[in-house]
């Protein structure tokens, strides 16, 4: 990650002198406000960087960023019995897939950015849309940002365990992304995903999920399966039950 900061003209990289100059100046300001204000500054920004409509930035605030942390707490569990697998000491590529706005992917890197909790994850989190690159590098400085297809990824770009949640129901064709993702898998991947979602699919889902959507992947076993409830998943107005289903699937 890049610690140059932009020209506010041109918005190139400032050169170093000028970069120091201007975090010089941030900090300056900054030792003059209350914190609770700058805690005001830092969560507009988030919203400015967002997009240029703010509704995008309060949604990414108040429904999305929490919903990703509920399923990060749904799924944390299973993610630290597979970190437990790594050397204590050593460090993990992990990588995020359609992470969103980047809270879950966040969250991870501030949890694990040290040995303190098993061990040390170094953290991307990959997506198509490079407009969500400014609130996550802003929001999640210790997460690295890749804006790009997983089918564009080079064939020496693996991370030893790869997160998806949430994304493959957007697919028209699961399974094929799933066998894109495992190209760059060299340890587990962990999927989430609405489990048998009742018809009509939600806005923007394709396909319902199953147990079957896992199965059969050259090289990758299915090392485990889980449906259960969720809040960030909850049962519909109209009284429809809900459920969410991980798998993790690893390299044979």
């Amino acid at each position: 990650m890049s610690s140059d900061l932009q020209h506010p003209a041109s918005g190139r990289p400032a050169p170093s002198w000028a970069a120091r100059l201007y975090r010089q100046l941030v900090q300056a300001l900054l030792q003059r406000m209350a914190p609770r204000n700058i805690g005001a500054l830092m969560e507009s920004e988030q919203i400015r960087l967002a997009g240029t409509d703010p509704r995008v930035g309060a949604y990414a605030l108040e429904c999305n960023n929490p919903q990703a942390l509920c399923f990060l707490v749904d799924a944390y569990p299973t993610l630290q019995q597979l970190f437990s697998r790594y050397p204590r000491m050593g460090t993990i590529r992990f990588l995020d897939i359609g992470p969103a706005f980047g809270a879950a992917a966040g969250l991870l890197s501030q949890m694990h950015r040290s040995h303190f909790l098993g061990p040390s994850l170094q953290v991307s989190a990959l997506d198509i849309v490079d407009t969500r690159r400014a609130f996550i590098e802003m929001s999640f400085p210790l997460v690295d940002f890749l804006h790009a297809r997983v089918e564009h990824l080079p064939p020496d770009a693996l991370w030893d365990i790869v997160f998806c949640s949430n994304a493959i129901e957007h697919m028209d064709d699961p399974r094929a992304f799933i066998a894109q993702v495992l190209q760059h898998t060299q340890g587990h991947a962990v999927f989430m995903a609405p489990y048998r979602e009742a018809l009509p699919l939600s806005l923007d889902h394709r396909l319902q999920i199953t147990e079957q959507t896992f199965e059969g992947f050259e090289g990758f076993e299915l090392d485990s399966v889980k449906v259960f409830h969720s809040a960030a998943w909850p049962t519909t107005a109209e009284g429809v039950e809900r459920q969410q289903i991980l798998a993790v699937l690893k390299a044979a």
